[in-house]
């Protein structure tokens, strides 16, 4: 049985502070077109990261991205679907994760939105786990970085339960 953690690993007040500071920072050094969110676990993240950065016209977009379904590992089989009548060709992109843990999930929407025409992506995430990564993938833009645990909150979920949680928590093996 899995039970949440004593205390989150990371609270509302550092998530909201940190996610300012990151849109500042993208909106300052990239000129995209469009934000491409991978649905469904970066919703929160997407919506907080665009009021936090300068105002301009812009277009965003969701992708659904599925690795996980009802468990806590990767099953490393990528679902893609979404932007079926999207205009991405020629588009500046930046793709944004709620997780970069194995790579497998942004590896594959990356070459899925290469292979749609994407001038350039720049790839933005709320977290990183690097000790977990399978592929050569780096994140341009992260949020935190984390170690080795399951989390769950701010958008991130456990078989879609604790996704409307304002801190990150993990999740951990009763003992």
């Amino acid at each position: 049985m899995l039970n949440l953690s004593k205390a989150p690993l990371i609270d509302a007040q550092k998530i909201a502070k940190r996610i300012g500071e990151l849109g500042k920072q993208i909106g300052g050094e990239y000129d995209f077109d469009i934000i491409v969110g991978a649905m469904t676990g970066s919703f929160i993240f997407v919506a907080d990261l665009c009021r936090a950065m300068p105002r301009k016209k812009t277009q965003v977009k969701f992708i659904k991205a599925s690795s996980y379904g009802d468990s806590t590992e990767s099953s490393h089989k990528v679902k893609v679907s979404g932007l079926d009548n999207a205009k991405i060709e020629g588009a500046r992109l930046l793709l944004v994760d709620d997780i970069l843990d194995t790579g497998h999930t942004m590896q594959a929407l990356v070459k899925e939105l290469s292979a749609m025409g994407a001038k350039e992506i720049r790839t933005c995430v709320f977290l990183d786990k690097p000790e977990r990564r399978e592929v050569p993938i780096k994140a341009d833009y992260v949020g935190f970085e984390i170690p080795n645990a399951f989390v769950v909150g701010y958008g991130l979920d456990f078989a879609d339960e604790y996704r409307t949680f304002p801190d990150v928590w993990t999740l951990e093996e009763k003992q």
